[in-house]
């Protein structure tokens, strides 16, 4: 087996400690140095696994072989940039950045660097997305339900950039392309940033989009949902349960005759419940689907590309609702 791969850990808060606990599980990579700008917090979490904590990017030039950005969205810029220009690899957490200029930087950055960097959309392995994922449909409406409780950890950000940005990515993904039409209402209820939100898309190639998410629930509920010509599919990223709805040839037989009234839906369509593994879980494949990358120089599943997409729409979508967020 090839020697593990050492990983610094940039971030050590809450998603670093989780990013630290998913690489220390690993045979094939080590974490090695901790860095956060508090010193205290950089030394609780490297001391759990046996790395160095640093407090500048700079003191891990030339010392690893990549590394896990879990520093604030306000910082994913300046800390970017840093790695590139020391050539290593990263996979950053989402969103890629807090405006799309710095994600323009970015990807710049990036690209003339020649690094491998992948972007923590962690949707795109989850177990409900992964058993999808083959199916090609032809979305003519998607509806995207995210709520939860206000954890009270992304201050930074309002609920687009810290819970819609997961539905924008899956929306992204489906249709296939940006969308043409933004239309938004959002608004503060503690602040300092926008809790509520929700939004209409609408797409070049004809599907709609609407998307609600708020972290002001008392409870939480992660539902997509997919309208296609021939299927209706039910994503339910909470209870791990996704469902696909298709019509039977009866229906279409039935339809031609006009005789359809009063029947019953139940017979006349097929339900498919598609079982969803719990294992891996996103956050562990995702960090193996980066590991994948940075050994092989590949294109990681996630780009930067599509990062920055994210975040571009992400924009378009807080300029309709600041007007009335205040």
């Amino acid at each position: 087996m090839p020697a593990p791969l050492r990983l610094a850990l940039i971030g050590a808060g809450h998603m670093g400690a989780h990013h630290a606990r998913a690489v220390a599980e690993r045979d094939d990579a080590r974490l090695v140095a901790v860095c956060d700008t508090d010193a205290a917090r950089a030394r609780a979490v490297a001391g759990e696994h046996g790395a160095e904590a640093v407090t500048s990017v700079a003191d891990l030039a030339g010392r690893i072989d990549a590394a896990v950005v879990a520093a604030s969205t306000s910082a994913h810029r300046a800390v970017a940039l840093a790695l590139a220009e020391q050539g290593t690899p990263m996979l950053i957490e989402k969103p890629l950045a807090g405006t799309a200029r710095d994600g323009r930087d970015i990807v710049r950055a990036v690209r003339d660097a020649g690094v491998v960097a992948q972007v923590g959309h962690i949707l795109r392995f989850d177990p409900v997305t992964r058993v999808v994922a083959g199916r090609r449909l032809r979305p003519s409406y998607i509806e995207v339900l995210w709520v939860a409780p206000f954890s009270f950890r992304s201050m930074d950000v309002g609920v687009v950039m810290d819970v819609l940005i997961h539905g924008l990515d899956v929306v992204l993904a489906l249709a296939g392309e940006m969308p043409d039409r933004v239309d938004a209402v959002g608004g503060v209820v503690v602040g300092p940033h926008e809790d509520f939100v929700n939004v209409r898309l609408g797409f070049p190639g004809g599907c709609v989009a609407t998307l609600s998410a708020s972290r002001m629930s008392r409870s939480r509920q992660r539902l997509v949902r997919v309208f296609a010509p021939g299927a209706y599919l039910k994503m339910d990223y909470g209870e791990r349960r996704v469902e696909l709805l298709r019509p039977s040839p009866d229906l279409r037989r039935r339809l031609e005759e006009g005789t359809l009234a009063g029947a019953d839906m139940d017979a006349l369509v097929s339900t498919e419940s598609i079982p969803v593994e719990a294992q891996p879980d996103a956050l562990r494949a995702q960090l193996a689907a980066f590991l994948d990358a940075v050994r092989t120089g590949t294109e990681p599943a996630v780009t930067v590309e599509d990062g920055l997409r994210a975040v571009e729409l992400a924009e378009r979508i807080l300029a309709e609702i600041r007007p009335s967020a205040n």
